[in-house]
């Protein structure tokens, strides 16, 4: 008797379960409310309020049968707080970085280079740290970065402002260390990482406070590629791509769309995306077209299926196989609005000099044909137009 109203409870639950999660709405749940923010075509309705049977349809419609971005939880769910600080807390803030142990000069004069304050995540990191020598071999000794970096959502826009003021969470103290920096109004460029569920106010808050001190700054937004999920082992390598191109085509749609559209409204000229994501893309392509016989797979899986790939564990960019690379050449194209190509008498450690080569069309190609890079080279000599 007992087995049996247990199993009677059990089912019951899981009916509610299924019902109430049937009835979530952007009134009722928060994650809806900030989807709708996010994405406002998911309305189909156009009632000003997000369901739950709309969320999927609006999933399938961008995303496609075969991807598996939706599906997010734990650490890449990001904080959604936004902080707003008054002209007092700045103040504060930005006197405590200033008598605080420093990553470097706060300011630097103006030079041959840019000058750049950069935040970001751990895929981001690739693109910022090759940067550097980059710019050097290019000739740009007057090159700066100062960085506030994280790991994951802890790297995300929103995150390294929080952070800045000490409201990331409670056992975290106060890290401004981007705020007295900016402050000096001897910065040119600001980039972040886009990260998931990301809204264009995580930006609008730095852009706001950077533009405030420095009216000619430009400020870039690298976006991200597609995961090469564990599940890929077991189909085919044409399904494979198939499962890639789908995510790209979701997160070009629902980040680099979405975050340029909006922030180009606001801030017409300023802001522009880092299109990492294509490029990586056009070698994933070349490899599966079988044009990078240098290559041994597309993700290595911390080398278990191989050595030398255009990911190492499925989302970060290999070590072993100079794909790295490529992202240091797409900050320096877009930055710098040249072609990496003209850069001359600059041989890359560990790298081949044929890799080398397609890597650096790759990213010029990547963002003169991006709608959101905001750069053109009609006359294709390499810079610009």
């Amino acid at each position: 008797m007992k087995t049996k109203w247990f199993i009677f409870l059990f089912c019951l639950c899981s009916f509610m379960g299924l019902a109430l999660a049937q009835q979530r709405t952007s009134e009722t749940d928060p994650r809806f409310k900030r989807f709708l923010a996010q994405y406002p075509k998911a309305d189909k309705n156009k009632d000003g309020i997000l369901t739950a049977a709309e969320w999927r349809a609006y999933q399938a419609e961008t995303i496609g049968p075969n991807s598996t971005q939706p599906n997010r939880t734990g650490a890449r769910i990001q904080k959604t707080l936004i902080h707003k600080p008054d002209k007092a807390e700045f103040a504060k803030f930005i006197e405590m970085g200033k008598n605080s142990a420093q990553r470097g000069p706060l300011s630097f004069e103006k030079g041959n280079g840019l000058r750049i304050v950069m935040t970001g995540h751990s895929w981001v990191a690739p693109g910022r740290n090759k940067l550097i020598e980059i710019a050097g071999a290019a000739g740009y000794t007057g090159h700066r970065q100062r960085v506030h970096g994280g790991g994951g959502s802890t790297g995300a826009a929103n995150a390294i402002w929080l952070k800045e003021f000490g409201k990331w969470n409670e056992d975290t103290p106060p890290a401004p260390i981007l705020l007295p920096a900016i402050a000096t109004g001897e910065w040119d460029v600001m980039t972040w990482g886009c990260y998931y569920d990301d809204l264009p106010e995580y930006y609008t808050q730095w852009i706001d406070f950077c533009l405030e001190n420095n009216p000619e700054m430009r400020f870039y937004i690298q976006d991200g590629w597609p995961r090469h999920l564990p599940s890929y082992k077991e189909k085919q390598p044409d399904e494979v791509m198939a499962s890639l191109e789908a995510d790209h085509k979701y997160l070009q749609k629902t980040i680099d769309e979405l975050l340029y559209t909006r922030l180009k409204e606001k801030y017409p000229g300023k802001v522009h995306m880092i299109p990492a994501g294509e490029a990586v893309m056009k070698m994933i392509r070349l490899y599966h077209e079988g044009k990078l016989p240098e290559f041994d797979c597309i993700d290595e899986n911390r080398g278990r299926a191989g050595k030398r790939g255009i990911y190492r564990d499925g989302g970060h960019l290999s070590r072993t196989s100079g794909i790295e690379q490529l992202a240091g050449y797409m900050y320096f194209g877009m930055l710098y609005r040249r072609s990496p190509e003209t850069i001359v008498d600059y041989v890359p450690e560990g790298i081949p000099e044929r890799v080398d080569k397609i890597m650096r069309r790759v990213a010029w190609e990547a963002i003169v044909e991006s709608p959101y890079a905001g750069i053109d080279d009609e006359n294709q000599d390499g810079l610009a137009d």
